[in-house]
């Protein structure tokens, strides 16, 4: 006879599986409405079949991959003043820029003289066919040792990256530097951290007693909120840092009392769940192993009822609006759990969400014929929106894609950049 924990356990397996079957179903669908293959969109919009499972290939041609390249490239030139109030977030426009054009197919050579320039990657799904109207603006673009000289001259000798140079050090901008080192890669990326200072301004800036202990404050004197334990833990990941120096228990409990009655998490004990702190929260959650310490079951319904039914994409909390940058908070929420259920239960992989609708929403809501994505139909293109929607479209194709054509889950930097230093971090050690 089984005794209440395992009744409830087996109610529980019946539960979930329903949600994933939910997914698998959906994905299902999608094969038999499109013939079995993958779905992409033309420059004119409309829908063509594609066998690839790059999600370059199967989402854009050359020419709307070339006008989101030149977008993104705009990026990296000397902005208007319309951006001064992102002088504190320089290294987020760096990152979001190099990240996007990576999951495009566009990086840096290989190489350490610093002289190396952004070009097509060996996969780029139309590395023949580069137009030479790119070949020019990508020849424009700043070099390797520019961009790494700029994150070399926002860190400070107390530890942590500012967001710009002789600014004050912040969680969220340590983080962009170190993703951005990552993905411009070469040998004197991440030598130019400060690993030590680095462990020592994260230990200062977690708070060690009262009501939030556990948590971290983004700079000194700063706020504290969800955002701030999943860079930390992000970084301490990229870096190769061990995190016994933290009180990773304390944080676990802080998140653990941010998850709502609704099933996501605030970005504070109390608040309201939120698509962008309940990434931070399960992510963090993920680095450290400590995934069980919540309510999977409750996260993994709400999470999937973030995705709209009419539009396709994903809002970010109840009764909002859809948009784009949704794509990855939510749509690697998704995944992150129902990955952890396919562990538990053994099933098949998939995910609780219609990954063709998330596609229609991006790729015929949200970009523009002339490069860049937004956040929703009515409003302008910018970086960050490109960013994002680019990592929450390669979601929708990691199930049998190549490391190079999609985004780590928990870093958002490609797949294979990360391995990459991951393995040299593990080779240091030997």
């Amino acid at each position: 006879m089984a005794t209440t924990s395992e009744r409830e356990t087996l109610a529980l397996r019946r539960k979930v599986v329903g949600l994933l079957e939910r997914g698998k179903r959906r994905r299902r669908e999608e094969e038999e409405e499109e013939g079995s293959v993958s779905v992409s969109v033309s420059v004119e919009g409309t829908k063509k079949a594609s066998t690839s499972r790059c999600f370059v290939a199967s989402c854009f041609s050359r020419e709307r991959v070339e006008a989101h390249v030149r977008f993104m490239l705009s990026g990296l030139k000397q902005l208007s003043p319309g951006f001064a109030s992102l002088d504190a977030s320089r290294p987020w426009l760096l990152y979001w820029v190099v990240h996007g054009l990576s999951l495009l197919g566009f990086e840096y050579e290989r190489g350490d003289t610093g002289g190396e320039k952004l070009v097509p990657a060996a996969w780029y799904p139309y590395h023949e066919e580069v137009s030479e109207q790119l070949r020019s603006a990508l020849e424009r673009a700043p070099n390797k040792r520019a961009c790494l000289d700029f994150l070399g001259s926002c860190q400070n000798p107390s530890g942590g990256y500012g967001g710009g140079p002789q600014q004050l050090s912040h969680i969220a901008t340590t983080y962009a530097a170190v993703a951005a080192l990552v993905i411009v890669g070469g040998k004197g990326a991440l030598e130019q951290v400060d690993k030590a200072a680095t462990k020592e301004f994260f230990r200062k800036m977690q708070v060690r007693q009262g009501d939030q202990k556990g948590a971290f404050t983004v700079h000194n004197g700063g706020e504290v909120d969800m955002r701030a334990c999943y860079l930390a833990m992000a970084v301490c990941r990229m870096l190769g840092l061990d995190t016994d120096f933290l009180d990773v228990e304390g944080m676990v409990e802080y998140i653990r009392r941010c998850q709502s009655y609704e099933g996501g998490f605030g970005g504070e004990p109390g608040n309201e769940a939120h698509g962008g702190y309940s990434y931070c929260a399960f992510a963090a959650l993920s680095l450290v192993g400590k995934e069980d310490e919540v309510d999977l079951y409750q996260l993994l319904e709400w999470v999937s009822n973030r995705q709209q039914p009419i539009e396709g994409g994903f809002n970010g909390r109840t009764n909002k609006l859809v948009d784009s940058c949704y794509s990855f908070w939510q749509g690697s929420l998704v995944c992150l759990v129902s990955d952890c259920y396919n562990q538990k239960f053994g099933a098949d992989s998939c995910e609780a969400f219609h990954s063709e609708a998330l596609q229609d929403w991006v790729l015929l809501c949200c970009q523009l014929d002339d490069g860049g994505l937004r956040d929703k139909p009515g409003t302008n293109p910018d970086y960050y929106h490109t960013c994002y929607s680019l990592s929450g479209l390669s979601l929708c194709f990691r199930i049998g894609a190549p490391d190079e054509g999609k985004t780590d889950l928990l870093c958002n930097i490609r797949a294979d950049k990360l391995s990459e230093v991951m393995t040299k971090a593990v080779q240091s050690f030997v």
